[in-house]
């Protein structure tokens, strides 16, 4: 019966996300920077039509579709062909939403072109879904080290005091929320494996993160949580795991058909199997990161943004301090991911709510949020504290997120905008 409270939050999650989604989007076009299908997320979701509507044939898609939804991809007139950037790993998991969009279009009065405004709802529920079940297996994953009451706490707490609620509500397109809940089935299999044999989760481990890595392949780094989870368990897993040839083998072939569409996707848009679609996008700070910028300036700094953040890290170093070795692991990736994104060309991210690279490994910065509250939950104080600053962090973010039209457009040090968007 342990696992009730977490349903529960599920059930109730559920229906609150329907009901601030649709309420943002209810006056959104089908074409409008307000949209779902616009910019970045035009170039993640435009794999869906290339597959199943148009083919990748340039002169089949509507006229001047490019512009109308914001640039995420071109048309190429050399070739004919539609070029996008953007990895299909978002497209992939978005796709049975877009099949019962495309079912109901012409019986509902859409147009079919996998563009009008039924598309549109089929992101709506996707990036509701996604993000109720990535809290939901946050919680369960929780659960083993925690109590019910913080297990459900701390889920809750990311979605309303961090850019995880824009990524989940305002702008499901983006690929955020889809490596949020990958991120979190990939570390609830990791612990399901420590106790068991069944292919499920060696199948669900292979599959999220091999979808993890083509929906952004910074996501790769996931890969060392096992080996440092539970003190090294997992080794000793993984060479029992290792001789079962048989299931290794159903669960790489899984694995290999995930990444398959980006391959061909590749192959018929360049010729060969293998590019870099970023071309000149590049990490060409990594000899000058922008460290302090990434976490603290007005132009989408991480701590700025969503404060509560900072329990996270105070809780990577209570756990340090109290000699539990995983929080070195948690530090370092920290401060690793931080380096890595911080060395990016655009080190804000462009039109970003807060640093949006960060939204996946708040999956990793839950476990010392949690652990810091366990600990605070232990005296009255602490506690009181920690529930007023949790609060304080809830309606400081919520202010931002009532107030935020698309893009911060300040500089990287200008306190004068960023307050604007407090008033």
């Amino acid at each position: 019966m342990k696992f009730i409270q977490p349903k529960l939050f599920l059930i109730f999650l559920l229906p609150l996300c329907i009901f601030l989604t649709f309420n943002k989007h209810a006056k959104d076009g089908a074409y409008s920077y307000h949209g779902v299908i616009w910019a970045d997320a035009a170039g993640y979701y435009i794999h869906l039509p290339i597959w199943f509507i148009h083919g990748n044939n340039a002169d089949a898609f509507p006229e001047g579709i490019s512009e109308k939804t914001g640039q995420g991809f071109h048309l190429n007139d050399v070739n004919n062909k539609i070029i996008t950037k953007y990895y299909c790993g978002t497209a992939i998991l978005i796709s049975p939403f877009f099949f019962l969009s495309h079912a109901l279009a012409t019986p509902l009065g859409f147009e079919p072109d996998g563009f009008s405004k039924i598309y549109s709802y089929g992101i709506y529920f996707s990036g509701i879904v996604y993000c109720c079940m990535g809290l939901y297996f946050l919680s369960l994953f929780l659960l083993r080290h925690f109590s019910s009451s913080i297990s459900v706490g701390i889920p809750f707490l990311l979605f309303c005091s961090t850019n995880l609620y824009y990524y989940s509500i305002d702008s499901p397109g983006m690929s955020h929320v889809y490596s949020f809940f990958l991120f979190t089935v990939f570390l609830y299999s990791v612990q399901q494996l420590l106790d068991s044999e069944n292919i499920l989760f060696y199948i669900s481990l292979i599959v999220s993160f091999a979808l993890a890595v083509i929906t952004r392949p910074t996501n790769g780094l996931i890969f060392f949580f096992p080996f440092f989870y539970e003190n090294g368990k997992f080794l000793t897993r993984f060479g029992i795991l290792i001789k079962q040839k048989l299931r290794i083998i159903v669960a790489m072939v899984l694995g290999f058909l995930c990444i398959l569409p980006q391959l061909l996707y590749f192959k018929n848009s360049s010729g060969s199997y293998f590019i870099n679609s970023y071309h000149k996008e590049t990490f060409i700070n990594f000899l000058h990161p922008f460290i302090l910028e990434t976490w603290f300036s007005t132009n989408n700094g991480l701590f700025l943004y969503a404060p509560i953040l900072l329990l996270a890290i105070a809780g990577i170093f209570l756990m340090m301090r109290q000699r539990n070795r995983f929080g070195y692991y948690l530090l370092f990736t920290f401060l690793l991911i931080s380096y890595l994104f911080a060395s990016w060309w655009n080190w804000w991210f462009g039109c970003a709510l807060g640093a949006r690279s960060f939204v996946e490994f708040y999956v990793l910065l839950s476990i010392p949020m949690a652990y810091l509250m366990r600990e605070a939950l232990q005296n009255k104080v602490a506690s009181c504290l920690f529930f007023i600053f949790s609060v304080f962090c809830i309606c400081f973010y919520m202010n931002i997120e009532y107030y935020y039209d698309g893009c911060f457009y300040g500089g990287t040090w200008d306190f004068q905008s960023f307050i604007k968007l407090l008033q």
